[in-house]
This record gives structure tokens, C-alpha cells and sequence, in this order.
């Protein structure tokens, strides 16, 4: 492992000759949030198909993963060190957020650590094609950009030279499963304090105002119902909305879940009140953890669930406070629910193989 100090670093890497370098500075245990947690399970199934060295910046991280210093200059002469002695096929990089200022910054020191080495850039955030990005573009790139959205215009992909693959979404299908049945659902409830007689409606993400929370603060819920929000640790929490929310009678858990498979399962009702386009990655990885357990789902037009999702029963898109009111009572009645049948094909080993293949191209 390399620990970040102000002087030498040392390696305790053994020489190889093939594999995929995965660079992302904010993978760090507990993965319990949507970027961490896409990297970790695209980690696992990486590491199936070829040698996998797993660098990131953040201080913290499991011995399984390689610490590099964050500073520019440190960073390059870091990152030239790794690329000589692990010699990787590819570099896999996935940002914080998108392609822009920042990511290039770093996708040009990447390029000066790796020579020819190709450069791949996942994006699970829109892109930005600003005057300051497109002048960046014209001295380094990634090679290859991937994205979970098909963006309805490829022209600055094209003019700039850069192959663009989209990715398909992805959920641990083996991992959220159906409830074994009512007694297991009232095992779960008490295990996690919650009222035994009540219909669950459940998010999960960060309590945020640019997540949209307001509309859950406003749902007028039919007595039966109990809000439920399970916060990540991994980022800032606004103090003031979460006593907004536990005040309105919101059960707020605010801790790192292992098991947080169990949480969906003890639900009646995944919301997702989210709009704006950088408060969340484009395929919320909760909402796909919620459909595998088959819940009904209310959710905005979100990112590309639309391009994803049609028709889909148990499935509700609402995009006003009003009509989203309406679809959280619909599906607490929730006649018929498929959504775990529209999950099912899309895996995390299918993502690896689109991007392995890519890489090596």
C-alpha cells in the first residue's frame, strides 16, 4: 500500500505485465453512497476478468487499495511510479462528478504519468461543455468516455475525438431480494425500531435541500404510513432539515447499514423526490436497489430512469409536488408490482465486460 507523506513512497506492488488501473479520490470505506458504492461493486467484478490496482486519494482507505498524495505535483510523480512498476492495459478513471474543469486537470496529469497508455473516463453526472472545458478538450481527453445516459447530442464527443460507450445500469440482483415472507418483514421492523403496523415509505441519500427533500417534508400521508430516511455517512448532513424531518415525525437513521438490503425489504414504498441533474448520479443506484426488492417506486423523471423504465407496474413518475402526492398513495396500495422483473438483466459483471473490452480496444 502506498501511504501519502511529504517525502518518498514506498511500493509493495510486484511487477505485472497486464490489468486495469482504477483511479477514484473518493473511494474510501464505508461504501454506503452512490459513487463509492459504483466503484466498489465495479471493483468486485473487475477483478474476475484481469489484475485490478485500485488508487484513490482519500486517506482512510482498506489496505486492498493504494493512497497516492493529492497535490499536483505529487500526484504525477506518484502516478508515473505505479504505471512503471504495475504497467496496466488501461487507466479507469471515475471522478466525483462529470466531465469537467477538474476531471480534465487530472485526465492531463494522468496522461503525463501514462504516455500511451489509454485513458478511460466514467461520468455518472451530466456533462459540462463550457468555453473553459472546451479549451481543455483541445490539450487532453480520455480516450474513451463512458456514461450510463445517451446524451441527446454527441456532436462535442465527436468534434473533440472522443469514443463514447454507454453503460448500462447495474444492481447486486443476488444481494436485493424479495422479503421471505410477512414474519421476516415484522423481524426486520423490530430490529430496526419501527412501527410494526405501519406502511414504510422509504428513501435513502443524503439529507440535502438540493435533493429535493422539501416534497417529502409536504406529503400529506395517510395514517397507516411512516416516513423512513437512512442517511449516508459518507457526506455533509444539513443539520437544520434533518430536525425539520424528525420533528415532522420522520425516523431518521443516520448510521453506517451493512445490511442495508434489509431496510428495502422491510419497506412498502421507495420515494425519490430528487430533480436537480447534479444532486444525484444519473442511474440512482437506490432506486435500482428498491426495484430488485420489487417495491413499488415513486420517483421524478430522474437522469435516465425514463430512457431505462416504461410501463413498468409498480413503477410511478411524478414531477410536481401534487401528482408525486398522488402516485405515494397509489402505491401504498400497490394492486400489482413487477418492478424487480425490470431489474433482472442488468448486472454488475456486464458492466466490467462493456468496459474491459472497451479499455482494450
Amino acid at each position: 500500500m502506498i501511504k501519502a507523506d511529504e517525502r518518498e513512497i514506498k511500493l509493495t506492488l510486484t511487477k505485472a505485465t497486464t490489468g486495469i488501473l482504477i483511479f477514484c479520490g473518493f473511494y474510501q470505506p464505508p461504501f454506503d453512497e452512490g459513487l463509492k458504492l459504483f466503484v466498489h461493486n465495479l471493483r468486485q467484478q473487475m477483478e474476475r476478468l484481469t489484475s485490478v490496482l485500485m488508487v484513490t486519494t482519500m486517506p482512510g482507505a482498506s489496505k486492498d487499495t493504494i493512497v497516492i498524495r493529492k497535490q499536483p505535483w505529487y500526484f504525477l510523480r506518484d502516478m508515473r511510479r505505479l504505471c512503471k512498476n504495475f504497467q496496466p492495459e488501461a487507466i479507469l478513471y471515475v471522478p466525483d462528478a462529470s466531465l469537467n474543469e477538474l476531471s480534465l486537470a487530472r485526465c492531463g496529469l494522468f496522461r503525463l504519468a501514462a504516455g500511451s497508455i489509454p485513458i478511460g473516463m466514467i461520468t455518472l453526472q451530466p456533462n459540462s461543455f463550457n468555453m473553459l472545458v472546451r479549451m481543455m478538450l483541445c490539450l487532453w481527453k480520455p480516450d474513451i468516455l463512458f456514461a450510463q445516459v445517451v446524451p441527446s447530442n454527441q456532436a462535442p464527443y465527436k468534434r473533440y475525438g472522443i469514443r463514447y460507450q454507454p453503460l448500462p445500469p447495474a444492481v447486486d440482483i443476488e444481494r436485493f431480494q424479495i422479503v421471505k415472507g410477512n414474519l421476516e418483514k415484522q423481524r426486520l421492523l423490530r430490529k430496526y425500531s419501527l412501527p410494526q403496523h405501519s406502511k414504510i415509505c422509504l428513501h435513502v441519500g443524503h439529507i440535502r435541500q438540493s435533493r429535493n427533500i422539501d416534497w417529502l417534508l409536504q406529503l400529506n400521508l395517510p395514517a397507516e404510513a411512516h416516513l423512513v430516511m437512512v442517511s449516508s455517512t459518507s457526506r455533509f448532513t444539513e443539520k437544520d432539515l434533518k430536525r425539520a424531518l424528525q420533528e415532522r415525525g420522520v425516523t431518521v437513521l443516520n448510521s453506517y447499514l451493512p445490511a442495508i438490503e434489509e431496510v428495502y425489504q422491510l419497506a412498502d414504498v421507495y420515494l425519490f423526490p430528487v430533480q436537480a441533474p447534479n444532486a444525484a448520479i444519473e442511474m440512482p443506484l437506490s432506486i435500482l436497489e428498491a426495484m430488485a426488492c420489487n417495491l413499488p417506486v415513486v420517483t421524478t423523471s430522474f437522469g435516465g430512469l425514463t430512457k431505462y423504465f416504461t410501463n413498468v407496474p409498480g413503477l410511478y413518475f411524478a414531477d410536481t409536488p401534487e401528482t408525486f402526492q398522488k402516485a405515494v398513495r397509489e402505491a401504498l396500495k400497490a394492486p400489482i408490482c413487477k418492478t424487480r422483473a425490470a431489474v433482472q438483466l442488468f448486472s454488475w459483471q456486464n458492466i466490467a465486460k462493456i468496459l474491459y473490452k472497451e479499455l482494450r480496444k
